[in-house]
């Protein structure tokens, strides 16, 4: 009896131990998978935002070429091929970032199909393009302080960064030109 006994809480105890041994394993196994989940959504979240940003950047491009395109006199010739030089090295740091981190940017439809300018005065349209260039950048900027806030990815934080600081820059110059605009249309 004095064995029985001895054996069923042996039996027992080993019983207790196997039961905390796997409910251990079970919650470290949903920490592992918990933390898998959070990557992955970050991840996803990274390629959205550099996607959303790449897009931004791409139609800055095209606006700057629908300015070119009725800008005869050449008015705003420094503030597009500055914009255009800009934008286009941003465009390559995102195309080479994301080959790295194996995201695929797609090519873009152009929004500026055809620029109708057919009742639009030349320096009312550019100055339309350049308030809506200044519109993108500003998202941009949002765009790329989101990444930088939700990355754990160095690299993220560093074209976060460094872009932004040249959109900054940007919109001095495109503000500066929209008041030039705005200076020669009250002189008229």
């Amino acid at each position: 009896m004095k064995f029985r006994n001895i054996m069923l809480s042996v039996i027992a105890a080993l019983t207790l131990i196997s039961c905390n041994y796997i409910l251990e394993n079970n919650e470290h196994k949903n920490d592992i998978v918990s933390d898998i989940q959070t990557r992955i959504s970050i991840y996803k979240k990274e390629a959205e935002l550099l996607l959303s940003v790449s897009r931004n950047n791409l139609d800055i491009l095209e606006l700057c070429k629908a300015i070119k395109y009725v800008d005869t006199l050449n008015n705003m010739a420094h503030i597009t091929e500055g914009l255009e030089t800009t934008h286009f090295e941003i465009s390559k740091n995102y195309k080479k970032l994301a080959e790295e981190k194996l995201i695929s940017i797609p090519n873009y439809l152009n929004i500026n199909s055809e620029f109708e300018i057919k009742d639009i005065d030349n320096n009312e349209f550019i100055e339309k393009k350049l308030e809506l260039i200044l519109n993108k950048i500003e998202a941009q900027i949002q765009l790329l302080d989101t990444l930088g806030k939700i990355t754990n990815n160095v690299e993220f934080k560093i074209l976060a960064i460094k872009d932004t600081h040249e959109l900054k820059s940007n919109i001095q110059s495109i503000q500066s030109a929209l008041d030039k605009l705005n200076q020669k249309s009250q002189d008229i």
